[in-house]
């Protein structure tokens, strides 16, 4: 005669479920470890491409592409240039760096398809639907392109990014239509929404969108006295290898940029060639390196955070915007608190723990600590100061 089975008591069935619980909790940091591993490799992969595609754009060009194009900026200085003549996403800007790239990024069809020549200095006189254009110079690439402005690309998102998505482009909500921003047709009127969002940003430089507007590279109104300031692709200019006295392997390129947090911010719409959307990395002392959280919280909010035309409306949607690690200056007296028009400069930012990705000029890619020094991340994203660097500052 068999003996009665015994089972597991319930004191057993609990030990042997803690035990599991306490092996889950030990492996789960080593396997969200090698996840962003694997999403950084796909990130640096991604920078490597755009500078690959640069530097096939310079072999045709002799130069970068324009970090955007403003034809009505032309022969302004940074005396007197200001954000609201440099930066103000509601007027017919040209294609920027990103659209200039795409047919050395394997996206020549798209390319073809946005019918970017047809913006100021080539003649245009109707649109793709055969509109009659009004007036040339406000002929605006973007109203003929919302199948290129709508395009989520691989090459320009960063995994780590649970922000960029479809369900967050630029301007996709129709709440955000009615803010009195919105890019406009300028032969109707009609708003230009549906945005898609990018992680990668063209190095401006050192400072303004308007202080370094046509390649300007004077001294005035740099965060350091005496230096220059002007970085490699920005408003009217993409600079020539020459013009890098720095040298390719000690200035930037390129710099991860977090998408918008909301669909009214405007960081990382990878097509839109502002500062913020696809123009990076001010620095400053207050400001100082990658994925800085100053911030002082509601209007006036003047204090360091990215300066980003639609600061107080993000702000307003998203009220703890530092503790995300994307503060927003919301100062009126520079930002438009009321809904003013504009857009000075956003910071690189990522999701790595501790800094973010670089493509430098001479196609590495680096990682920046947080912790690097405001001087050495100035001389990084400046393309002809006077500073010396090496690869252990950062």
């Amino acid at each position: 005669m068999c003996g009665k089975r015994r089972g597991f008591t319930l004191i057993e069935l609990l030990v042997v479920i803690a035990i599991i619980a306490v092996l889950i909790s030990l492996l789960l940091p080593a396997v969200q470890s090698a996840r962003e591993a694997a999403r950084r490799a796909q990130c640096v992969n991604n920078l490597k491409q755009l500078g690959l595609a640069a530097h096939n754009f310079i072999a045709v060009n002799n130069k970068l592409p324009l970090g955007v194009s403003e034809p009505w900026a032309l022969g302004l200085t940074n005396q007197t240039a200001g954000d609201y003549t440099v930066s103000d996403i509601t007027k017919p800007f040209g294609p920027n760096w990103a659209v200039q790239l795409l047919p050395f990024l394997e996206q020549q069809n798209l390319y073809n398809a946005s019918n970017v020549i047809g913006y100021p200095g080539v003649s245009a006189p109707t649109s793709p639907d055969g509109v009659v254009v009004p007036n040339n110079n406000l002929y605006n690439m973007d109203w003929a392109n919302s199948t290129l402005r709508s395009t989520r690309l691989n090459v320009f998102v960063c995994p780590s990014d649970g922000y960029n998505d479809t369900s967050n482009n630029f301007m996709s909500s129709s709440s955000d239509w009615n803010l009195g921003i919105t890019p406009t047709d300028p032969r109707n009127g009609a708003q230009l929404v549906n945005w898609a969002r990018g992680n990668y940003g063209a190095v401006e430089g050192g400072t303004d969108s308007d202080h370094t507007v046509n390649g300007n590279e004077g001294t005035t109104n740099a965060p350091f006295k005496g230096t220059s300031k002007r970085g490699v692709m920005g408003v009217n200019f993409g600079v020539s290898l020459a013009a890098i006295t720095d040298g390719t392997s000690n200035t930037a390129f390129f710099a991860e940029m977090r998408s918008g947090v909301a669909t009214i911010d405007i960081r990382g719409t990878w097509a839109m060639g502002m500062a913020g959307a696809s123009l990076c990395c001010e620095t400053r002392p207050y400001n100082p390196t990658p994925n800085c959280k100053n911030w002082a919280g509601p209007p006036p909010g003047d204090d360091g955070g990215d300066e980003l035309q639609t600061c107080n409306f993000t702000w307003q949607r998203v009220p703890n915007l530092a503790a995300l690690g994307m503060p927003c200056n919301t100062g009126p007296g520079n930002f438009g608190g009321n809904g003013g028009l504009n857009n000075s400069g956003g910071q690189a930012r990522s999701l790595h723990p501790g800094g973010v990705n670089v493509c430098l000029g001479d196609g590495s890619v680096r990682f920046i600590k947080d912790s690097i020094s405001n001087t050495t991340w100035f001389s990084l994203i400046v393309s002809d100061d006077t500073w010396i660097i090496s690869a252990d500052q950062y």
